[in-house]
Protein backbone atom coordinates (compact mmCIF):
# COMPACT_ATOMS: atom_id res chain seq x y z
CA UNK A 1 0.00 0.00 0.00
CA UNK A 2 1.46 3.19 -0.69
CA UNK A 3 0.01 6.57 0.69
CA UNK A 4 1.12 10.09 -0.19
CA UNK A 5 2.43 11.49 3.54
CA UNK A 6 1.81 15.40 4.51
CA UNK A 7 3.64 16.21 7.30
CA UNK A 8 2.34 20.22 7.68
CA UNK A 9 4.90 23.01 9.40
CA UNK A 10 5.45 21.57 12.72
CA UNK A 11 6.48 18.47 12.55
CA UNK A 12 9.62 18.97 10.00
CA UNK A 13 10.83 21.98 11.70
CA UNK A 14 10.30 20.83 15.10
CA UNK A 15 9.61 17.73 15.74
CA UNK A 16 11.72 15.90 14.03
CA UNK A 17 11.56 12.71 16.21
CA UNK A 18 8.14 12.26 15.14
CA UNK A 19 8.70 12.45 11.28
CA UNK A 20 11.69 10.12 11.48
CA UNK A 21 9.76 7.43 13.61
CA UNK A 22 6.71 7.16 11.51
CA UNK A 23 8.68 7.08 8.36
CA UNK A 24 10.77 4.11 9.96
CA UNK A 25 8.12 2.31 11.29
CA UNK A 26 5.15 2.59 8.02
CA UNK A 27 7.03 0.81 5.41
CA UNK A 28 8.02 -1.99 8.02
CA UNK A 29 4.16 -2.46 8.39
CA UNK A 30 3.56 -2.13 4.83
CA UNK A 31 2.81 0.86 3.85
CA UNK A 32 5.40 3.01 1.99
CA UNK A 33 5.03 6.47 2.26
CA UNK A 34 5.32 9.11 -0.81
CA UNK A 35 6.35 12.28 -1.31
CA UNK A 36 3.93 14.74 -1.96
CA UNK A 37 4.55 15.98 -6.06
CA UNK A 38 3.40 19.35 -4.91
CA UNK A 39 2.10 20.97 -1.50
CA UNK A 40 1.29 24.09 0.91
CA UNK A 41 0.11 24.58 4.30
CA UNK A 42 -2.89 23.31 5.73
CA UNK A 43 -4.72 26.59 6.37
CA UNK A 44 -5.10 26.25 9.93
CA UNK A 45 -3.06 29.49 10.97
CA UNK A 46 -4.69 31.35 8.66
CA UNK A 47 -8.36 30.46 9.68
CA UNK A 48 -9.43 33.61 11.62
CA UNK A 49 -7.72 35.97 8.27
CA UNK A 50 -9.28 34.04 5.59
CA UNK A 51 -11.44 31.62 6.16
CA UNK A 52 -12.21 30.47 2.31
CA UNK A 53 -8.49 29.89 2.02
CA UNK A 54 -8.40 27.86 5.30
CA UNK A 55 -10.89 25.49 3.28
CA UNK A 56 -8.78 26.03 0.21
CA UNK A 57 -5.65 25.20 1.29
CA UNK A 58 -6.74 22.01 2.17
CA UNK A 59 -8.74 21.14 -0.71
CA UNK A 60 -6.34 21.65 -2.90
CA UNK A 61 -4.11 19.38 -0.92
CA UNK A 62 -6.48 16.48 -1.06
CA UNK A 63 -7.11 17.18 -4.66
CA UNK A 64 -3.17 16.42 -5.44
CA UNK A 65 -3.52 13.63 -3.44
CA UNK A 66 -6.45 12.53 -5.85
CA UNK A 67 -4.64 13.07 -9.20
CA UNK A 68 -1.77 10.80 -7.78
CA UNK A 69 -4.78 8.11 -7.13
CA UNK A 70 -3.29 7.83 -2.91
CA UNK A 71 -4.90 8.58 -0.07
CA UNK A 72 -2.93 11.50 2.45
CA UNK A 73 -1.38 10.60 5.85
CA UNK A 74 -1.60 13.65 8.23
CA UNK A 75 0.50 12.58 11.43
CA UNK A 76 -0.30 16.66 12.56
CA UNK A 77 -3.54 16.73 14.53
CA UNK A 78 -4.10 20.30 13.90
CA UNK A 79 -3.13 19.30 10.05
CA UNK A 80 -5.65 16.43 9.80
CA UNK A 81 -8.86 18.25 11.35
CA UNK A 82 -8.06 20.90 8.75
CA UNK A 83 -8.21 18.38 5.97
CA UNK A 84 -11.68 16.66 7.53
CA UNK A 85 -13.25 20.10 8.60
CA UNK A 86 -12.71 21.32 5.07
CA UNK A 87 -13.90 17.75 3.36
CA UNK A 88 -16.90 18.00 5.72
CA UNK A 89 -17.75 21.75 5.00
CA UNK A 90 -17.28 20.80 1.27
CA UNK A 91 -20.12 17.66 1.47
CA UNK A 92 -21.92 20.21 2.81
CA UNK A 93 -21.67 23.30 0.82
CA UNK A 94 -21.97 23.00 -2.70
CA UNK A 95 -21.30 26.53 -4.02
CA UNK A 96 -17.67 26.29 -1.55
CA UNK A 97 -17.15 23.02 -3.29
CA UNK A 98 -18.11 25.05 -7.11
CA UNK A 99 -15.95 27.95 -5.90
CA UNK A 100 -13.18 25.97 -4.89
CA UNK A 101 -13.01 23.71 -7.99
CA UNK A 102 -13.38 26.88 -9.89
CA UNK A 103 -9.69 28.05 -8.46
CA UNK A 104 -8.26 24.33 -8.65
CA UNK A 105 -9.19 23.84 -12.81
CA UNK A 106 -6.58 26.61 -13.10
CA UNK A 107 -4.50 24.19 -12.05
CA UNK A 108 -5.42 20.80 -13.72
CA UNK A 109 -6.73 19.91 -10.62
CA UNK A 110 -10.55 19.07 -9.32
CA UNK A 111 -11.53 18.19 -5.46
CA UNK A 112 -14.45 15.16 -5.36
CA UNK A 113 -13.46 13.69 -2.08
CA UNK A 114 -12.43 10.25 -3.35
CA UNK A 115 -8.94 10.91 -1.64
CA UNK A 116 -9.21 9.83 2.20
CA UNK A 117 -6.96 11.38 4.76
CA UNK A 118 -5.75 9.19 7.52
CA UNK A 119 -4.41 10.36 10.75
CA UNK A 120 -1.09 7.32 12.21
CA UNK A 121 -3.39 6.29 14.84
CA UNK A 122 -6.42 5.46 12.10
CA UNK A 123 -3.64 3.90 9.69
CA UNK A 124 -2.17 2.22 12.57
CA UNK A 125 -5.47 0.83 14.52
CA UNK A 126 -7.84 0.38 11.34
CA UNK A 127 -5.73 0.17 8.16
CA UNK A 128 -3.19 -2.34 9.59
CA UNK A 129 -4.62 -3.73 12.47
CA UNK A 130 -3.35 -4.83 15.95
CA UNK A 131 -3.11 -8.32 14.56
CA UNK A 132 -0.29 -7.39 12.39
CA UNK A 133 1.40 -5.15 14.56
CA UNK A 134 1.66 -7.69 16.74
CA UNK A 135 3.37 -9.77 14.67
CA UNK A 136 5.81 -7.20 13.30
CA UNK A 137 7.41 -6.54 16.69
CA UNK A 138 10.81 -8.05 17.48
CA UNK A 139 9.46 -8.19 21.16
CA UNK A 140 6.85 -7.17 23.34
CA UNK A 141 7.74 -3.98 25.81
CA UNK A 142 7.84 -4.15 29.71
CA UNK A 143 4.34 -4.33 31.05
CA UNK A 144 5.20 -0.09 31.90
CA UNK A 145 2.01 2.00 32.92
CA UNK A 146 1.58 5.10 30.15
CA UNK A 147 -0.94 7.51 30.18
CA UNK A 148 -2.12 8.10 26.50
CA UNK A 149 -3.06 11.53 25.70
CA UNK A 150 -4.53 11.70 22.35
CA UNK A 151 -4.96 15.37 21.95
CA UNK A 152 -7.90 17.76 21.65
CA UNK A 153 -8.15 17.76 17.81
CA UNK A 154 -8.02 13.99 17.79
CA UNK A 155 -11.54 14.07 19.55
CA UNK A 156 -12.76 17.21 18.90
CA UNK A 157 -15.37 18.34 17.06
CA UNK A 158 -17.30 14.97 17.01
CA UNK A 159 -19.52 15.93 14.12
CA UNK A 160 -17.00 15.78 11.23
CA UNK A 161 -16.12 12.37 12.48
CA UNK A 162 -12.71 12.33 14.34
CA UNK A 163 -10.48 9.35 14.68
CA UNK A 164 -10.87 8.98 18.40
CA UNK A 165 -14.19 9.08 20.70
CA UNK A 166 -14.81 9.71 24.33
CA UNK A 167 -16.66 7.16 24.73
CA UNK A 168 -14.64 3.54 25.57
CA UNK A 169 -10.83 2.68 24.86
CA UNK A 170 -8.74 4.93 22.95
CA UNK A 171 -7.38 3.21 19.75
CA UNK A 172 -3.75 4.86 21.00
CA UNK A 173 -4.22 2.56 24.31
CA UNK A 174 -5.47 -0.19 22.14
CA UNK A 175 -2.09 0.21 20.09
CA UNK A 176 0.15 0.95 23.07
CA UNK A 177 -1.36 -2.41 24.86
CA UNK A 178 -0.35 -4.38 21.39
CA UNK A 179 3.01 -3.66 22.32
CA UNK A 180 3.10 -4.55 25.82
CA UNK A 181 2.35 -1.39 27.35
CA UNK A 182 -0.30 -0.75 30.32
CA UNK A 183 -2.82 1.89 30.22
CA UNK A 184 -5.14 3.32 32.18
CA UNK A 185 -7.89 6.12 32.35
CA UNK A 186 -6.27 9.54 33.97
CA UNK A 187 -8.58 12.93 34.33
CA UNK A 188 -6.40 14.65 31.43
CA UNK A 189 -6.89 12.42 29.01
CA UNK A 190 -9.28 14.44 26.97
CA UNK A 191 -7.76 18.10 28.68
CA UNK A 192 -5.58 20.76 27.04
CA UNK A 193 -2.06 20.33 26.97
CA UNK A 194 -2.17 24.44 26.68
CA UNK A 195 -0.50 24.80 23.06
CA UNK A 196 -3.46 26.70 22.30
CA UNK A 197 -2.44 29.34 24.72
CA UNK A 198 0.88 30.03 23.59
CA UNK A 199 0.24 33.05 21.16
CA UNK A 200 -2.14 34.95 23.85
CA UNK A 201 -0.35 33.70 27.29
CA UNK A 202 2.87 32.01 27.83
CA UNK A 203 2.06 31.62 31.47
CA UNK A 204 -1.31 30.50 31.22
CA UNK A 205 0.13 27.52 28.82
CA UNK A 206 2.69 26.78 30.65
CA UNK A 207 1.30 26.45 33.97
CA UNK A 208 -1.93 24.19 31.88
CA UNK A 209 0.70 22.18 30.49
CA UNK A 210 2.28 22.20 34.39
CA UNK A 211 -1.46 20.57 35.68
CA UNK A 212 -1.29 17.70 32.81
CA UNK A 213 2.10 17.02 34.27
CA UNK A 214 1.39 17.29 37.87
CA UNK A 215 -1.26 14.84 37.02
CA UNK A 216 1.02 12.08 35.38
CA UNK A 217 3.13 12.40 38.18
CA UNK A 218 1.07 11.70 40.72
CA UNK A 219 -0.92 9.30 39.37
CA UNK A 220 2.40 7.17 38.80
CA UNK A 221 2.58 6.74 35.39
CA UNK A 222 6.10 5.62 34.22
CA UNK A 223 6.09 7.82 31.07
CA UNK A 224 3.26 9.94 28.50
CA UNK A 225 2.26 9.00 24.50
CA UNK A 226 0.86 10.71 21.96
CA UNK A 227 1.35 11.44 18.24
CA UNK A 228 0.66 14.98 18.12
CA UNK A 229 3.12 16.75 17.36
CA UNK A 230 1.64 20.24 19.43
CA UNK A 231 0.35 18.06 22.59
CA UNK A 232 4.18 16.56 22.45
CA UNK A 233 5.88 20.22 22.49
CA UNK A 234 4.00 20.98 25.45
CA UNK A 235 4.37 17.64 27.26
CA UNK A 236 8.12 16.88 26.52
CA UNK A 237 9.21 19.86 25.51
CA UNK A 238 8.30 22.32 28.25
CA UNK A 239 8.93 20.72 31.23
CA UNK A 240 11.71 22.57 32.54
CA UNK A 241 9.27 26.38 31.87
CA UNK A 242 6.45 24.09 34.10
CA UNK A 243 9.11 23.59 36.77
CA UNK A 244 9.53 27.39 36.56
CA UNK A 245 6.85 29.02 36.72
CA UNK A 246 4.73 26.16 39.40
CA UNK A 247 7.83 25.86 41.44
CA UNK A 248 7.32 22.75 41.22
CA UNK A 249 10.31 20.23 40.71
CA UNK A 250 8.47 16.77 40.53
CA UNK A 251 7.16 17.98 37.08
CA UNK A 252 8.69 15.60 34.97
CA UNK A 253 8.01 12.34 33.37
CA UNK A 254 9.28 10.26 30.17
CA UNK A 255 7.63 11.09 26.83
CA UNK A 256 7.37 9.31 23.85
CA UNK A 257 5.79 9.49 20.29
CA UNK A 258 4.03 6.14 19.86
CA UNK A 259 6.06 5.78 16.87
CA UNK A 260 9.06 6.00 18.31
CA UNK A 261 7.59 3.46 21.28
CA UNK A 262 6.44 0.72 17.93
CA UNK A 263 9.92 1.64 16.47
CA UNK A 264 11.53 0.09 19.85
CA UNK A 265 9.44 -2.83 19.93
CA UNK A 266 10.80 -3.68 15.95
CA UNK A 267 14.20 -3.29 17.03
CA UNK A 268 14.78 -0.17 15.42
CA UNK A 269 17.69 1.95 16.50
CA UNK A 270 17.04 4.74 18.73
CA UNK A 271 18.92 7.48 16.90
CA UNK A 272 16.60 6.05 13.67
CA UNK A 273 14.05 6.88 16.25
CA UNK A 274 14.79 10.42 16.81
CA UNK A 275 14.75 9.52 20.77
CA UNK A 276 17.99 11.64 20.88
CA UNK A 277 15.81 14.28 20.15
CA UNK A 278 13.39 13.88 22.93
CA UNK A 279 13.63 16.65 25.69
CA UNK A 280 11.76 14.47 28.58
CA UNK A 281 14.12 12.10 30.93
CA UNK A 282 13.39 9.68 28.38
CA UNK A 283 16.98 7.83 29.68
CA UNK A 284 15.17 5.85 32.74
CA UNK A 285 12.70 4.07 30.66
CA UNK A 286 14.87 3.53 27.72
CA UNK A 287 16.82 1.57 30.45
CA UNK A 288 14.08 -0.88 31.06
CA UNK A 289 12.90 -0.97 27.64
CA UNK A 290 16.47 -1.97 26.11
CA UNK A 291 16.46 -5.93 25.57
Amino acid sequence: MKMYIFLGCATPTKQYGYELSTRAVFPRLGIELVEMPDSNCCGTPIMGVNRFYSIYGPARLMAIAEAGGLDLLAPCNGCHLALSEAAFLLRERRHLLEQVNALLKEEGLKYTGKARVYHPVEALHDLVGVEKISSAISYKLPPLKFACHPGCHLVRPSHIGRPEKRDGKLKLEVLAEAIGLQTRDHPEKYECCGAAMLPYSTDAAIKTVGTRLKRFVDGGFDGVTTLCPYCFDMIDGKQDAAKTITGDRSLSIPTFYYTQLLGLAMGIGERELGLNLNMSPVGSVLEKLRR
